[in-house]
């Protein structure tokens, strides 16, 4: 078995790889004064109620967007593998995705497992859709390279600027209400986000495919991929996986045989 590491901003998401089948994923909030214990110690409790048999770990491949607790994630891998070196993302490494920026080093290693996974499940040319911390949209062209991608503050950062810059208004739950014209502050709010980033997202699908020149495979991915994608009128696949998949294609093009 093979256990990916994705570190965000706001969660740590493992996902379990057998036979080249994801199995099982669990997380865990990203707290930046956890110690290397108290993610280990989590990380196992989730895994061994999920039925992992720990012995069997084989390999790990840690992807990081937090720098202060990049070292701690990867202490956290390389525990479950008995010391052995998990798999970094990093410059360097073998991804096998070719990179159209002014500056490869910049794109962010969630950036890159995300294309290596959309590409391997569904070829390209593509548009991904990341509702994270920040939303993401990447362009892959018709060669099967990142061509770029807009950086959005995201839908979670978005609402609680809000709230905390309005005082009269409350925090939501997110949910997709009956009618786009709401009658209360609530559902107002919950119909601003859904519907407000649905449009975002299928006006820039548009924008992204008259600068190519050419329609795109669009998937969207991320925390709230299954809340926004309902609200979106352009047909895009919803799989909230494809980065695990890309750690996990990058694991296997980087593993040393014994």
């Amino acid at each position: 078995m093979i256990l990916t590491f994705d570190l965000g901003n706001s969660d740590l998401v493992v996902g379990v790889f057998d036979n080249d089948l994801l199995t099982s994923v669990v997380r865990t909030n990203c707290d930046r004064y956890k110690s290397v214990d108290e993610f280990y110690y989590t990380v196992e409790k989730l895994l061994i109620s999920k039925k992992i048999d720990l012995d069997k770990i084989e390999g790990a491949i840690v992807s990081s967007v937090v720098p202060q607790l990049s070292k701690v994630i990867y202490a956290v891998a390389r525990r479950f593998l008995n010391g052995k070196e998990p798999v970094v993302i990093a410059p360097g490494i073998k991804t096998g995705l070719k990179i159209k920026a002014d500056n490869p080093n910049e794109v962010g290693a969630d950036l890159i497992a995300d294309c290596v996974g959309a590409i391997s499940r569904y070829g390209s040319p593509l548009i991904i859709i990341d509702l994270g911390t920040a939303s993401k949209m990447i362009a892959i062209d018709n060669d099967g390279a990142f061509k770029g991608c807009v950086i959005i503050p995201g839908i979670k950062v978005s609402t609680e600027a809000l709230v905390r810059l309005a005082s009269q208004l409350p925090y939501v739950s997110y949910q997709l209400p009956k009618k786009v014209i709401c009658t209360n502050t609530i559902e107002c709010m919950n119909s601003g986000v859904v519907n407000g980033f649905a449009s975002l997202v299928d006006g820039m699908i548009e924008r992204f495919e008259d600068e190519l020149g050419y329609e795109c495979t669009r998937v969207i991915t991320g925390g709230l991929a299954s809340t926004i994608h309902p609200a979106c009128r352009k047909d895009i696949i919803l799989d909230r996986d494809i980065l695990l998949y890309g750690l996990y294609q990058i694991y296997k093009k980087n593993e040393k045989k014994d």
